[in-house]
């Protein structure tokens, strides 16, 4: 492993030079045999540069995935010529679609974070770790209430029933009188806590 400096720098110039997923998909696969030859020899430092070279390679992989895709879109539309036909899909490159999404995450990452993981000397940098660091979770959806959908599917249902086009003495004609009492004693405070519904504290 004495000459992986020399790989190092030819296997990023050959990374930042490739236009085909396939190949730094090449170049990671070298790469990851580096690793493990390192692993094996307790060489930190071989192992270290061989896992820059992979994430360097996957990161580009990434982006040369979305320019394919943005390539198929714009051919589609007749915008532009028809790319190589013989380009092994992702499956031929033994690259499954959990990766490459890992891949495209990776290239999401800003530069900066990229590169500041790549050289961070108190954690081994990973995939999965620069993309958790670099990019938030989005948020968990809080489960809908009960309450809530009540709440929601009443408002509608004076929509859809059309009650909102219908005058109120005409829908309290035929109640009783304890109807009456209760929409009487009722309504003015339903209406109270609707026009909460927009204050500040109030989503």
């Amino acid at each position: 492993m004495s000459d992986l400096p020399v790989h190092y720098d030819a296997m990023c110039r050959a990374i930042d030079a490739a236009y085909q997923v396939d190949e730094v998909k090449s170049i990671r696969d070298k790469a990851i045999a580096f690793e493990v030859y390192a692993r094996q020899a307790k060489n930190i430092e071989a192992e270290r540069r061989a896992c820059e070279i992979r994430l360097r390679a996957e990161r580009k992989a990434g982006e040369l995935d979305k320019q394919r895709e943005k390539a198929r879109g714009q051919l589609l539309r007749g915008s532009t010529p028809e790319p190589r036909s013989d380009a092994p899909t992702l499956a031929e490159l033994g690259i499954s679609k959990r990766q490459m999404h890992d891949w495209r995450k990776l290239d999401d990452v800003p530069e900066d974070a990229f590169e500041a993981a790549l050289t961070d000397p108190d954690k081994k940098p990973t995939t999965a770790g620069i993309i958790r660091d670099a990019i938030p979770p989005s948020p968990e959806q809080v489960p809908v209430s009960n309450e809530a959908l009540w709440l929601w599917g009443r408002l509608r249902d004076f929509e859809q029933d059309g009650l909102l086009k219908k005058d109120p003495a005409d829908v309290l004609l035929t109640m009783t009188d304890k109807m009456l009492d209760d929409i009487h004693r009722l309504a003015p405070r339903v209406a109270s806590w609707l026009k909460r519904i927009g204050e500040p504290d109030v989503l």
